[in-house]
């Protein structure tokens, strides 16, 4: 069996360390600050950009690779690897795919094959880092790809944000429209259902927003069930400790990861955003 390479872009949140020690591709996407850009992870890391978003006096925007980005990847990974899988934010929030796909049909191989997470960050994350371990395995493509689609549908993922602010103002918000205007007092639970962002529940009062996420995974998750997860904090990395460690006491999680929220998820979600993500370990990974 060939080679196989695995690309997704910056949205997916892996750390540059696990990307690098997996042999994931990550394609950035663009944060600006008024006349001021910075691609995602390469220019600007988490943390300078909150810093950045704390002070900034108008609201970052975000902008997709272009298909050129894509085909400078493409075209260098084929000259080493027979099959390319493609894995991108879904294209309910971003037109990243919608660039990769170009690139793909202009070079015109069936050898890059584009996948839509129908999902971001975390949920993203999860997905890439199922087909690298299959690829790691050295599975066939085939089974590389069910490896895949098992992670599309075989998944959960709750988070929270301190305000709907980013969202709304970055028309990411979704079907949580019905969540704007809610009491100070009330802290939203949201996910992400095909492909956009999906009202859970409300919870009347921040402390209370954790205890019921993890009821929400008791409810979710079969007992004893063989779990990957990831948690996510933005800006708050002693928060994020405590819910992985938390969450890992209390459910069989084979493989964890602690992300920050990076630059372009950051600018929809917003400072205190937590989030934790799971799915079920596929047979073929056993």
């Amino acid at each position: 069996m060939g080679r196989i390479a695995l690309v997704t872009d910056s949205t997916s949140d892996i750390r540059k360390s696990v990307a690098q020690d997996k042999g994931i591709i990550i394609i950035p996407l663009t944060v600006h600050f008024g006349d001021e850009s910075y691609l995602d992870g390469v220019e600007i890391d988490s943390k300078e950009f909150f810093r950045k978003l704390r002070a900034a006096s108008v609201m970052p925007k975000t902008s997709q690779p272009s298909p050129a980005d894509f085909i400078r990847v493409y075209e260098s990974l084929l000259t080493d690897y027979d099959h390319i899988f493609s894995i991108h934010i879904s294209t309910k929030m971003s037109g990243t795919l919608q660039s990769a796909s170009i690139a793909a049909n202009t070079i015109g191989s069936s050898k890059i094959e584009v996948i839509d997470s129908e999902n971001v960050s975390l949920g993203l994350g999860l997905i890439v880092m199922a087909a690298a371990e299959a690829i790691d395995k050295g599975l066939s493509v085939e089974d590389i790809r069910k490896v895949v689609e098992h992670a599309k549908a075989n998944y959960g993922l709750y988070f929270t944000l301190d305000t709907l602010e980013y969202l709304q103002k970055n028309g990411r918000i979704g079907k949580a429209t019905a969540f704007i205007g809610s009491l100070l007092s009330v802290k939203p639970i949201l996910t992400v259902r095909n492909g956009e962002i999906d009202a859970v529940e409300r919870v009347r009062g921040a402390s209370r927003v954790y205890p019921r996420i993890l009821e929400l995974m008791h409810e979710a998750i079969p007992e004893g069930q063989e779990i990957d997860l990831i948690v996510l904090h933005a800006d708050d990395e002693p928060r994020g400790e405590q819910w992985l460690a938390d969450v890992k006491s209390r459910f069989n999680v084979r493989n964890s990861w602690l992300v920050e929220c990076g630059p372009i998820v950051g600018t929809h979600a917003g400072p205190g955003t937590m989030s934790v993500a799971w799915r079920p370990v596929s047979e073929l990974l056993k």
